[in-house]
């Protein structure tokens, strides 16, 4: 969501529309205003400390930073021709100001609540009632609503009511200038992993994501052929997310000791934007075992890069991984098959070449500059006064 909002703005920005970004303060040493490029800046404000706190404590901030953002509203006279809200804490905000400066509201999700409680792991919490009551409340009062794909169109139609009238699918890009097709020994030799293969995991270090998949489907992948898998390695990149801080990091590596992988195991902090080529360049497959996946963009920056992918068939994974193509899509979440996709493109080199030739190809539909274009439609639909605002 960081990726997609800052890309977003710069690139609205580039094109004549100041865009101000308002975010929780976190973090004293910070100015209050950070003009990012010209024309896009980030506004702190502040709600609660000034240092991240767990998110389940967000919702009782939202009067202050409510109140933050008109003060500074009111501070500047800049005024505002409409308010884009990302994610339903957001949201909240977003209906407030809406009502109040009398302007259009847009609202994206990147997740959605009810999406993410029907595919829970076994002992993950769920989403709590104020989230989704929260989410209800956005969809019924936002002029348009963003959806990266018709899989999740559809969701938002069929588990909140959303009016289809009022859905536009923007899907997200992906950078081009970093994400593209680059030597693998030379990626593997300045991450210094040289003489190995790589499989890698990108995400956050929930339960959601499926790194716990990752990890058993590299492991039956080795029990099924210790031979031919000795010189892998599964990389694991990405940090602890949520309160739980180090809990999924522990239960990670004691899953690979469990399992008599952790020798083969490595996890990386989450990296920046421009590292992240060279994790997606050094691998010979990319495991992404989501157990929902509102669009997938680690999939498709690791097709960008020339890797196949091995996915589950779940949300907008199905939208950007084309099975058998660039990778493969699996049905469920049992490591036994996500496993065996694995092997068989470990196995077969030409044909993971060839499957990574074509997910760069296929990539090349999806640019941020694209994705910014298509937003701004979306307001001038709205500001441009052809269409009453609710």
């Amino acid at each position: 969501m960081n990726v997609y909002i800052r890309t977003v703005a710069e690139r609205l920005a580039a094109q004549g529309v100041e865009v101000d970004v308002f975010t929780r303060c976190r973090g004293l040493d910070l100015p209050e205003v950070v003009d990012v490029t010209p024309g896009t800046r980030v506004v702190q404000v502040k709600a609660g400390p000034c240092m991240p706190v767990p998110k389940a404590e967000l919702p009782r901030f939202l009067p202050e930073f409510l109140g933050g953002v008109l003060s500074r509203e009111r501070l500047e006279g800049r005024g505002y021709d409409l308010v884009h809200s990302h994610y339903w804490l957001s949201g909240w905000v977003g209906r407030s100001a809406k009502e109040i400066w009398g302007v259009p509201l847009v609202a994206s999700f990147h997740t959605l609540g009810k999406v993410k409680n029907y595919a829970l792991a076994r002992g993950e919490s769920p989403e709590p009632p104020v989230r989704l009551a929260g989410e209800e409340r956005v969809i019924a009062e936002a002029d348009r609503i963003l959806a990266p794909t018709p899989v999740e169109a559809s969701q938002l139609v069929g588990l909140y009511r959303a009016d289809p009238d009022l859905i536009r699918i923007v899907p997200p890009g992906v950078d081009h200038r970093l994400f593209f097709p680059r030597d693998r020994q030379e990626a593997k030799a300045r991450l210094h992993l040289a003489g190995v293969r790589l499989v890698l995991f990108v995400g956050r270090l929930q339960a959601h994501k499926g790194p716990d998949i990752a990890v058993r489907a590299v492991a039956e992948a080795m029990a099924r052929d210790p031979e031919g898998m000795q010189d892998v390695w599964l990389a694991i990149v990405g940090g602890p997310s949520g309160s739980g801080h180090g809990v999924e990091v522990a239960r990670i590596m004691d899953l690979a000791s469990a399992l008599g992988v952790s020798e083969r195991v490595i996890l990386f902090p989450a990296q920046p934007q421009t590292r992240l080529p060279d994790f997606y360049a050094a691998s010979e497959v990319v495991l992404v075992p989501s157990r929902s996946e509102s669009f997938g963009l680690v999939a498709l920056e690791a097709q960008a890069c020339g890797t196949p992918v091995v996915a589950a068939a779940v949300g907008g994974l199905r939208y950007v991984v084309a099975d058998g193509v660039t990778g493969y899509l699996v049905e469920g979440h049992d490591p036994a098959d996500h496993g065996e996709r694995l092997l068989s493109l470990l196995r077969d080199p030409l044909m993971a070449r060839r499957m990574g030739e074509r997910g760069a190809a296929q990539a090349m539909r999806f640019s941020w500059d694209e994705t910014a274009a298509q937003v701004l439609s979306v307001y001038r639909e709205l500001v441009d006064g052809r269409v009453a605002i609710g």
